[in-house]
């Protein structure tokens, strides 16, 4: 029993002595840094925030459609007889497309045409009657009468014979056919769709606010997800003179060139409504902007005064050295205005000449001291064998 506290007592001289010599050694630690607070540079890339000429725009999501295009249909009913087109095909103004059955419509016509014929030599003869004084007025006004009917029945049948023949009303491209041979259409159904493409329209819209530096003729650029390494050119010709309620946006029409017709009615347009320049704007690299819910930052490299004895950062295990200036990083709160490319415009928190940090930020404080090393992008892979 001795034995067993004796041992206890020693165990507890040993835990008690290690604990007190922790909490020296931690003493020490604290002692040291607060005697020599110099916290390691870190090394950084950097940038300068450059002033440049501003290509500024607006951009909107639309639809393009056909400057003329639609559903070419008849005017009257018929079966169809032929159809004069294949899918696809470039067809000129007044080109016939599709034939409907007009061969009753071409028996009405010779029958008013005899009706014509007919009442023209009655009205002859009465005329050359009344001349003499045989027939009475009454006669001669009713032969012209009859004339006059007849002529007028035959250009009724001349006409629905005329739209029987169903003829492009302006030129583009053809697309599917709707109807066969033999089938019966009504006023009205659709034969086939008619499209100019030789120039669209791109619709889109704009926030409210940007209404004020919406005006005609500006230069608008439309990319199509069928081409996205392609830019189509044209210009505002058209702007809704009222904004929709519900969506607070104002509508706008753009008149696209499309020479090559690759842009085709229905295609989903990016559109960049190209505004006048704008000089001295303050950009700096994407990279250097932090995002977050609190906002956005980017630390700004300035010089500070080393004080004296104070070991420089770029002289690790010199020892000590004369006073001297060196590079601290400051966390700044910034709003970001537009973006282009790889540069983000910065509208307040950065001025044109500073310096700020492009790579690094994550081991980053608002104090800390670094040193700049630009010798490697951080954009770019690493080389092999590097």
């Amino acid at each position: 029993m001795i034995l067993r506290f004796f041992l206890v007592g020693i165990a507890l001289i040993v835990i008690v002595g290690g604990l007190v010599g922790m909490n020296v050694m931690r003493d020490k630690v604290v002692a040291d840094m607060f005697a020599n607070p110099q916290i390691p540079p870190v090394a950084v890339s950097a940038a300068k925030a450059e002033a440049k000429t501003w290509a500024d725009y607006l951009e909107g999501i639309g639809t393009v459609s056909a400057v003329e295009g639609i559903q070419v249909a008849s005017e009257v009913a018929g079966t169809v007889k032929s159809i004069d087109f294949k899918a696809n095909d470039t067809v000129q103004a007044g080109q016939r497309l599709v034939q409907l059955d007009d061969s009753i419509d071409q028996t009405d016509a010779r029958l008013y045409q005899a009706a014509i014929d007919l009442a023209q030599r009655t009205l002859d003869r009465v005329s050359s009657l009344r001349a003499r004084g045989n027939a009475p007025q009454a006669d001669l006004d009713t032969a012209n009468a009859e004339l006059l009917k007849a002529q007028a029945q035959l250009a009724r049948a001349e006409a629905v014979i005329e739209k029987k023949a169903v003829a492009a009303p302006f030129a583009g491209i053809v697309g599917i056919r709707k109807v066969d041979i033999g089938r019966y259409v009504a006023a009205g159904d659709a034969l086939v769709t008619l499209q100019r493409l030789d120039q669209v329209y791109a619709d889109f819209t704009l926030p409210e606010q940007a209404f004020s530096r919406i005006s005609q003729g500006q230069k608008v650029e439309v990319r199509a997800d069928a081409f996205p390494d392609q830019v189509f050119r044209g210009q505002v010709t058209g702007i809704e003179p009222v904004v929709d309620t519900a969506s607070r946006m104002v509508r706008v029409r753009a008149t696209i060139d499309n020479p090559d017709l690759k842009l085709r009615p229905g295609f989903f347009a990016n559109v960049r409504l190209i505004l006048p320049e704008r000089p001295n704007v303050v950009t700096v690299p994407q990279t250097a902007i932090t995002f977050s819910l609190y906002g956005d930052t980017v630390f700004v490299i300035r010089e500070k005064q080393a004080e004296a004895g104070q070991q420089q950062p770029a002289g690790p295990g010199a020892g000590q050295a004369p006073a001297g200036p060196q590079l601290v990083v400051e966390q700044v709160f910034v709003r970001v205005g537009q973006r282009q490319g790889a540069v983000a415009e910065i509208v307040e928190g950065v001025k044109a000449g500073d310096q700020v940090v492009t790579s690094g930020q994550l081991k980053l404080q608002n104090g800390f001291p670094v040193v700049i090393d630009n010798s490697v992008d951080p954009s770019r892979p690493p080389q092999a064998g590097s």
